[in-house]
Parts: C-alpha cells; sequence; structure tokens
C-alpha cells in the first residue's frame, strides 16, 4: 500500500461527505466514510482507489492534507483551522498554479517543471515563502510547504517531482470553486446584513419623524 493510495482514499472520503452530507445522518455518514476508505485501500481490480488514480493520476500531498482537513469538517461540523488561513491557502495555490500552468505548457521557454527535480534554488524559495506564511500567522500555507517538501525528500510518492507533492489539477479546481463559493457566501452574508439594518434605519426615522410631529403640535 503506497501514500499515493492512501491519499486518494482520503480525497475519496472527503468527496464522499460532502455528497451525503444532507442525505445521511452523521453516524451513516460515518460507517460509510469507513466503508469508503477500505474499499479505495484494496488492490487492483477490486480497489476504488486504484481504478481512481489509474484514470486520473496521482494526487498531490496538499490534497491529502486539505482532504483531511475537510474530513474534520464534516465530522465535527467546523474547521480546524480559521476559514482566514484556508482562505489563504487556496489563493496561494491558485496563483502558483497560474504561473505553473501555462509555463510547462509552452508560454514560455522556461520551464518551471524542471525546476521541482531537486532544485536547491527552488526549495530554499518555498522555504522562504513558508517562514514569511508563519510570521504573517498563514499557518495553513506553511503546513503545505513545509510538509510536502518534507515528503518529497524522503520520497514517499511515485514521483520523484516536488510540484507533483505541492499541487495536482484537481486540486486547484477544488481551491478554485471553494474561493468562488466562499466569495458568494460572504455576498450573501452581506447583503442580508444591509437588508436587515435597513428597515431599522426606516424604523428609526419614522419614529423621529413621529416625535417632531408631535412637539411641533405641542408648541402651537
Amino acid at each position: 500500500m503506497s501514500i499515493d493510495l492512501v491519499i486518494c482514499a482520503l480525497v475519496l472520503v472527503a468527496i464522499q461527505l460532502r455528497i451525503s452530507a444532507t442525505l445521511l445522518s452523521l453516524r451513516g455518514r460515518v460507517v460509510l466514510a469507513c466503508v469508503v476508505f477500505v474499499w479505495s485501500l484494496l488492490p487492483y481490480p477490486w480497489g476504488l482507489g486504484a481504478w481512481v488514480l489509474s484514470y486520473l493520476a496521482g494526487f498531490s500531498i496538499t490534497s491529502g492534507l486539505l482532504a483531511m482537513l475537510a474530513i474534520q469538517h464534516r465530522m465535527v461540523g467546523h474547521y480546524w483551522l480559521p476559514v482566514r488561513e484556508l482562505r489563504t491557502a487556496c489563493r496561494m495555490l491558485v496563483l502558483m498554479a497560474l504561473w505553473f500552468y501555462p509555463m510547462s505548457m509552452g508560454s514560455s521557454y522556461e520551464d518551471p517543471y524542471s525546476l521541482g527535480f531537486g532544485s536547491f534554488g527552488f526549495s530554499t524559495a518555498l522555504l522562504l515563502i513558508g517562514l514569511l506564511a508563519w510570521v504573517t500567522r498563514a499557518y495553513a500555507s506553511c503546513l503545505i510547504l513545509v510538509v510536502a517538501q518534507c515528503v518529497f525528500r524522503a520520497g514517499w510518492l511515485a514521483s520523484d517531482n516536488l510540484w507533483d507533492y505541492l499541487m495536482d489539477p484537481w486540486l486547484v479546481c477544488w481551491a478554485v470553486g471553494w474561493l468562488l463559493r466562499d466569495r458568494l457566501l460572504s455576498a450573501r452574508a452581506l447583503l442580508a446584513q444591509q437588508s436587515s439594518t435597513q428597515p431599522s434605519a426606516a424604523g428609526w426615522g419614522e419614529t423621529g419623524a413621529t416625535e417632531a410631529a408631535g412637539q411641533s403640535k405641542a408648541t402651537t
């Protein structure tokens, strides 16, 4: 059993918990999550994870970390990390993808994918970014960068490129979707707050007008 298969199992469990969030009780979701996790770890051709990896390739270490965070959120009801840090981590992943994927597919003569084959300068730059994230209290981003490099040095995944430990296309798609959903929820909350304050302001205006009219009648 490889780490790639374990990460794939965690991702599948996170997806299953998201789909069954409104369909099953907490106990039912936990039981189904255990079934999906064990089923995903079975060897080919019985295991679900082996089939997923054969079609979608491997998932990154970051996908495994965020999958564990999503599982914890679905089990407990709140994120272990503040939403602000998760938002920062998703933005970091999207920005890295906007720079990495176009250049890797030929938009420039520079190939950033080659930096992932043990480049000391690239690893040092990522560690400095992680240190900056720690100083600014973006602990999720720091954890992603540090853990990905530690696992890369240990060589636990099938790939020998650091980029495959940091991110994958499916993770970037999820990060974009999460940011869009977060933006939509923030806009809805702001709209609800504004709509709740407008009636109260109108009520205060009517009360003030009534009091002013009463005072004018009393003086006359």
